[in-house]
């Protein structure tokens, strides 16, 4: 009976926390269980850095924190390798035309439309992929594109409502997959473009991005290509007084159009009202790649040796920057931006880092980045909020992607009242400043908790519950061989009682 007992008194231990607010902002209720309790900080956006005081007889910590992370784990069995496995081979026993096929042979550029996916290999092979929700490939197929064979620069690959687009500097084709079936035809009045481009498709117009030519958009109707607008040199100039211009890369968010000319820095232009914000202009030279994410503006400088990453935030008509990134041994080629973190890729070596901190006051083991070891990453994208699929020159696979905020966890042992004092900066609080988009937060929470009676540790709890089951177990074999036992004895006395009876019973 007693180690019963004990044995109920272990799962009625309990702790009791008083919510005290001893300063803005109010006091957010705990989640308290047993001796642990544990807590997140959603509402605090990313902590920069924290530091926790105990008022109390504490000869260590009682609590343990964990900065928000992101987690990148590979889906079982996604890695799908559809090219022959050149990587795999020593170049040195290659002869010249098989080099030659296998840098044909490499996967160049890709579009995700939903759940399909539409791979290009450098020769105009297309590869079909088609991904359920699990997600689990459901369908993959073949196709070949009729291109001119000698058009292998700048190809490209395009999604857009319900059909496909490839383009190189030669020809513009548009194809549709069915069934397994692939049809395509040519757009007419695609004319030869010199030089490296950037081309995309937005609601059935095409924006071509050419260096110093500018930018020109287009349309098709009866399967022929139409320019309805055009942004030369001498719009540029007239708007920035700029006498230079090489548009290198672009960045679509919402109505906004993103230009980087690596000679002067970002433009913008609205795609809704086609004009050229003439306000908005960000003064940064050099710069290759850009990407945007909720505002958030990331521009890459790319060296011999390293990459310069400029980190800032758009506000009104231009950008506010938080912080410069010197990587060295390094060339960023790519960015893809999550909600709090970004994924450089510079392969084989990518460095994956959360985003709106600032140098001067976060936790040193955040300003560095985590290095994502994996193939040659042609880039990644986003299935739906938990998957993300990687494109590699060989194939794909598929991650299940997690976001983790930061954590608290504490396990208090003492029998008495005591306080736990935690002040933390961090990207958002409760009396954040909504107009001031850099107003970063300073906040002290305290939390008051009463024990009642002496509590045992995680370990110990699980060690005392494993001898107190034995010990129940033990009482119980007992009982059950007392009761065998007492069983037997009686039954024995009720046979010799029955043979007495037998035996009288014939004397006479």
């Amino acid at each position: 009976m007693f180690i019963l007992t004990q044995f109920l008194l272990v799962f009625s231990q309990e702790i009791t926390w008083t919510n005290y607010s001893f300063a803005f902002p109010q006091f957010i209720p705990l989640i308290a269980d047993k001796t642990v309790f544990s807590r997140t900080f959603e509402d605090f956006g990313q902590i920069l850095n924290i530091s926790i005081e105990y008022n109390g007889d504490y000869e260590e910590s009682i609590c343990n924190f964990e900065y928000q992370s992101i987690v990148f784990r590979k889906h079982p069995e996604t890695l799908i390798a559809l090219i022959n496995d050149m990587q795999y081979v020593d170049i040195d026993n290659l002869k010249t035309e098989d080099i030659e096929q296998g840098f044909s042979e490499e996967i160049i550029s890709y579009t995700i439309k939903n759940r399909d996916v539409i791979l290009l290999e450098k020769n105009g092979t297309i590869y079909h992929l088609q991904y359920n929700v699990v997600p689990k490939l459901a369908n993959y197929t073949t196709h070949q594109l009729q291109i001119i064979q000698d058009g292998y620069e700048n190809q490209i690959v395009l999604a857009d409502n319900d059909s496909y687009y490839y383009v190189d500097q030669h020809q513009l084709i548009q194809f549709t997959i069915k069934n397994d079936t692939l049809e395509q035809f040519k757009i007419l009045n695609w004319k030869k473009v010199n030089g490296h481009f950037k081309f995309f498709v937005r609601e059935q117009l095409f924006y071509l991005i050419n260096g110093n030519q500018g930018l020109t958009v287009y349309k098709v109707l009866n399967n022929v290509l139409i320019k309805i607008n055009e942004y030369d040199i001498e719009i540029f100039s007239k708007s920035f007084s700029n006498t230079k211009l090489n548009l290198v890369d672009y960045a679509l968010e919402d109505d906004f159009l993103y230009l980087l000319d690596q000679e002067n820095g970002v433009y913008r232009l609205n795609v809704t009202s086609m004009n050229l914000d003439r306000k908005f202009f960000i003064a940064q030279k050099g710069c290759k790649v850009i990407s945007v994410r909720n505002k958030q503006i990331i521009l890459i400088q790319q060296n011999q040796l390293f990459s310069e990453v400029y980190e800032g935030r758009i506000i009104d008509d231009g950008w506010v920057i938080i912080r410069m990134r010197t990587i060295s041994k390094l060339i960023i080629r790519n960015i893809y931006q999550f909600n709090n973190f970004a994924l450089l890729i510079s392969n084989p070596t990518n460095n994956v880092y959360q985003k709106s901190l600032i140098d001067s006051l976060t936790d040193p083991s955040l300003i560095k980045g985590d290095n994502f070891y994996q193939m040659e990453l042609l880039g990644v994208s986003e299935l739906d909020e938990n998957f993300v699929i990687g494109i590699y020159r060989y194939g794909v696979a598929i991650y299940f992607k997690q976001e983790r905020s930061a954590q608290i966890t504490c396990q208090a042992r003492l029998s008495q009242q005591n306080r736990v004092t935690i002040r933390l900066n961090s990207t958002n609080c409760l009396n954040k400043n909504q107009s001031d988009a850099f107003n970063y937060c300073q906040s002290r929470l305290d939390y008051v908790f009463d024990i009642h009676g002496v509590l045992m540790s995680s370990q110990q709890e699980d060690l005392y519950i494993y001898l107190c089951v034995v010990a129940f177990s033990i009482v119980v074999g007992l009982f059950l061989a007392i009761f065998f036992i007492i069983r037997r004895y009686q039954m024995k006395k009720e046979m010799i009682y029955n043979l007495r009876k037998s035996r009288r019973s014939l004397s006479y």
